[in-house]
């Protein structure tokens, strides 16, 4: 306990005293049961909740078997979980259950303040979330939106109502996270607006989307102590859930308290932009993917204050939001819209209407762009989807002659991108702005005619033990450990101590097409590691030089994760004195989506190294 508190005390400034002593008294008061009065229980909600609507008759006919796919698996009783592993779930799915090995809930009825997020007798909670996400609600909506075939909104219908029946407010692990009932708001409001209900609400539907904005607002002060994007979910939520119900033609009995909602997630969502979006757009979480998310959040948020007329954000604001979708479209390395595995990866994906691949980034940029300045970024395809819905204008507009131009580039001292033809690098580097979830410091991500060859393993899980510790692990990084010891001492699930920061940061532009950059941190063990990398474009060779300054006498090792096991054989790692180092290879793991690995992974390492230079030609 003493050394958990003498880690804690050095950060309580990063993480904010204010924040700390709130996540403290939130936890004491949910051990205590004084936040279950705040939440009381409700009946299940009756009715139908979307109404029949006139097909559409010009929905793009390369889409629409794609499309039908999707739907027609949820009439098969096919669910997918996590936009990857797909299971039978049934007539409709048990909400409790875990597909994975079958485990059903105890005790579903149970208040949320009573169940835990991480001792579940069905494991991983976020399993148990997952089809209470409602993407099938996108799924359906559209399918019945373009064939006017009433199985769809019939099956629509009933899902939804069964999902009430076994999840009255409050109720249950599905009402736990705010953020949670955030995504199902966002959901059932694109899906009204896909069904051109968005003026004509069912009673049934709005008082569904109160009872979420009335969990999400008693509980938003957790989501924000967190800075992360339960914040900017949460808020986003609260904003737009409030004005789309203050919008609709029928009277509303709840006018003067959606507006207070509504005035209140605006002011959290700006509150939340001015302070975890960096000036050149890096988000708190360090992750591409929950930048995708803060990405596909801004986007729903500023189409929809565009369709019921909301005051425009600040100049201020839209410079921020515009470098955050800059930085996610340059994070895109191929024409398949893949990106950098880069930090933690939970499998969310809120933007679903598309039939694209999870991994691709393009839907998510090219609406986002769209929402933001009426722009697209990628000639047509899969990923124009979104803009049939909610831009149809620009589906025929031309791209503007946009391309990642060759060069390094600082992002806010926590990344540097060098591309050059053919080659993409990214170089993580560690900053104490926010707090860290995993241990890669000074990794390098290598891609390579849009192949990513030496790249990071990802996180697989949050909740599998000793395998997610391994995935978070130096060693599962393309960097170096001194010892057996992590970069930071571990305090607890999500967070680490002793904070690192990057020093000695310099880019260089090129010089006779010879282009470098470093940086270095040291580590509370006094452990130092500077790491220089360059480019010979002519000669298309990368050089990394790691310099490795230790006050002990223990072994140091470097990692790198090989995609393709062709490419160990073009690596040369050399002491400071031209030794040529042999490695260990062993094989490791890779996981591009939740609870997914695979296995073809080369993890290949070096020891006993003070300096040490690795060439590849590439």
């Amino acid at each position: 306990m003493l050394k958990k508190l003498s880690l804690i005390l050095p950060i309580l400034p990063k993480l904010g005293y204010s924040n700390v002593a709130y996540m403290l008294w939130y936890r004491l008061s949910l051990k205590w049961g004084w936040r279950k009065p705040k939440f009381p229980k409700a009946e299940p909600i009756n009715g139908g909740f979307f109404n029949a609507v006139t097909p559409i008759n010009d929905y793009p006919a390369q889409w629409k078997e794609l499309a039908l796919e999707k739907a027609n698996a949820i009439l098969e009783s096919r669910l997918t979980w996590f936009h990857y592993h797909q299971f039978k779930v049934g007539n409709t799915p048990n909400w409790f259950q875990n597909p994975f090995d079958n485990s059903i809930l105890n005790n579903p009825k149970k208040h949320w303040t009573d169940l835990s997020d991480f001792d579940l007798n069905t494991g991983d909670i976020k399993i148990i979330w997952e089809p209470s996400r409602f993407d099938w609600v996108i799924d359906l909506a559209r399918a019945y939106r373009i064939t006017g075939q009433q199985e769809y909104l019939d099956t629509l219908n009933h899902w939804l109502i069964d999902w009430s029946q076994h999840n009255p407010l409050n109720t249950g692990p599905n009402w736990k996270c705010g953020q949670e009932a955030s995504i199902r708001l966002m959901k059932l409001i694109s899906a009204l607006q896909l069904l051109e209900q968005n003026l004509t609400a069912s009673k049934a539907l709005k008082q569904m989307l109160y009872e979420h904005l009335e969990r999400i607002r008693k509980n938003i002060t957790y989501a924000w102590a967190q800075d992360n994007n339960h914040g900017t979910s949460e808020a986003a939520a609260l904003y737009i859930g409030a004005v789309f119900l203050l919008k609709q033609t029928q009277s509303n009995a709840f006018k003067k308290q959606l507006y207070k909602f509504r005035n209140k997630g605006k002011q959290i969502l700006l509150n939340r932009i001015n302070k975890l979006i960096t000036p050149q757009g890096v988000f708190s979480q360090r992750s591409v993917n929950y930048h995708r998310v803060v990405v596909d959040t801004m986007s729903w948020v500023l189409s929809n204050m565009q369709r019921y007329e909301e005051p425009k954000f600040s100049k201020v604001v839209l410079a921020k939001l515009t470098n955050l979708g800059e930085l996610q479209y340059r994070m895109i390395v191929n024409s398949k819209g893949e990106v950098p595995n880069l930090g933690s990866n939970d499998g969310a994906m809120l933007l679903n209407l598309h039939h694209a691949n999870y991994r691709d980034f393009r839907p998510s940029t090219q609406l986002f762009f769209a929402a933001l300045n009426q722009e697209k970024r990628f000639v047509p395809g899969l990923h124009d989807e979104a803009l049939f819905w909610f831009y149809p204008e620009l589906l025929d507009e031309k791209p503007p002659t946009l391309t990642n131009e060759k060069g390094i580039v600082n992002v806010d001292d926590e990344l540097i991108i060098l591309q050059d033809t053919n080659i993409k690098i990214f170089f993580r580097l560690p900053h104490d702005r926010f707090r860290f979830v995993t241990c890669d410091a000074l990794h390098l991500d290598i891609w390579y005619k849009g192949k990513n060859i030496l790249g990071d393993s990802g996180s697989y899980s949050y909740n599998a033990g000793e395998k997610s510790q391994n995935f978070e692990s130096v060693s599962a990084h393309n960097t170096v450990q001194f010892g057996k010891e992590e970069q930071m001492p571990k305090i607890s699930r999500f967070l680490y101590g002793a904070w690192l920061k990057a020093q000695s940061i310099n880019t260089s532009e090129p010089t006779a097409e010879i282009w470098s950059c470093e940086a270095s941190y040291t580590d509370y063990r006094k452990n130092t590691h500077k790491r220089m990398v360059h480019w010979e474009s002519s000669l298309k060779r990368l050089t990394v030089i790691d310099q490795l300054d230790s006050p002990s006498q223990e072994s140091k090792k470097l990692f790198w994760q090989a995609f393709d096991a062709s490419i160990i054989d073009k690596i040369t790692v050399k002491t400071e004195k031209g030794a040529v180092l042999k490695p260990d290879s062993a094989q490791a793991f890779h996981s591009l989506y939740y609870l997914q690995q695979s296995d073809h992974v080369r993890s290949v390492s070096y020891t006993h190294l003070r300096a040490h230079e690795t060439g590849r030609n590439l």
